[in-house]
């Protein structure tokens, strides 16, 4: 072991991307995984039919594509491709109805009825400084670089996600997708900070969409761990 500078134990997203930094670095790096394949949550396997392949854990990455670390990565070399859907999300209601959430703001809202205006209104504030709340949002602890943007965007994240819901919206339409989004925070939705999901999550929808990667999650472990490997870095797995 004294060959390594680090050793990094673990092959999800943030294992793969801590061994990425300190190979780029110049450090001499080994990655090890406990399971047969790399990849942590980003696992592609044929679970049900022949030739069916299924994510065992998130298949859509929003943040795949909007993190400021993974946008310096050279992945689209390693053959990652994304593919981005005609809709981002559609939310079912009762009566067969659903709400999509679509990439134009506009058309999302067009469907919400009264709540329309102020879904407009906090969306388009959002989106059109989604750049710094990520750099704020995904970044080390510190002083932000961005305090009136994150002053905007704080107001609502530390809320819970059914008080913000209530306050902002009037129609169960728009209080119903918010509260989906929301539901990725896998708390109850009267936790407090629970509407930072919310916020984030339809955020990305507008400002990014959320693609899911050709051939599933798998794809980007893979091409994440072609990359490290080109970098020098070594992967021992079991």
């Amino acid at each position: 072991m004294s060959s390594y500078d680090a050793v990094v134990v673990g092959s999800g997203p943030n294992g793969l991307a801590a061994a990425i930094v300190l190979a780029r670095g110049g450090a001499k790096v080994l990655l090890v995984e406990a399971k047969t394949t790399i990849g942590g949550g980003m696992r592609t396997l044929e679970l049900t039919l022949p030739g069916f392949q299924h994510d065992m854990c998130s298949s859509v990455h929003p943040l795949g594509v909007a993190s400021p670390f993974f946008r310096t990565l050279p992945l689209a070399d390693f053959g990652l491709e994304w593919v981005f859907p005609d809709a981002e999300v559609a939310h079912p209601l009762d009566h067969g109805e659903a709400v999509i959430v679509e990439r134009s703001i506009e058309a999302t809202a067009a469907q919400l009825g009264r709540d329309s205006g102020t879904y407009r209104r906090w969306m388009s504030l959002l989106v059109d400084s989604h750049e710094k709340v990520l750099d704020e949002f995904l970044g080390p602890l510190r002083l932000p670089h961005h305090p009136l943007v994150m002053a905007a965007f704080g107001v609502g994240a530390v809320q819970s996600a059914a008080g913000l819901a209530q306050r902002l919206y009037s129609e169960p339409r728009a209080r119903a997708v918010f509260a989906g989004m929301a539901a990725h925070a896998l708390m109850p939705l009267e936790q407090p900070a629970t509407a930072a999901f919310g916020l984030m999550l339809t955020m990305l929808a507008h400002a990014v969409g959320w693609p899911l990667a050709r051939g599933g999650s798998e794809s980007i472990a893979r091409a994440l761990a072609q990359y490290f490997l080109s970098l020098g870095g070594e992967i021992v797995t079991d």
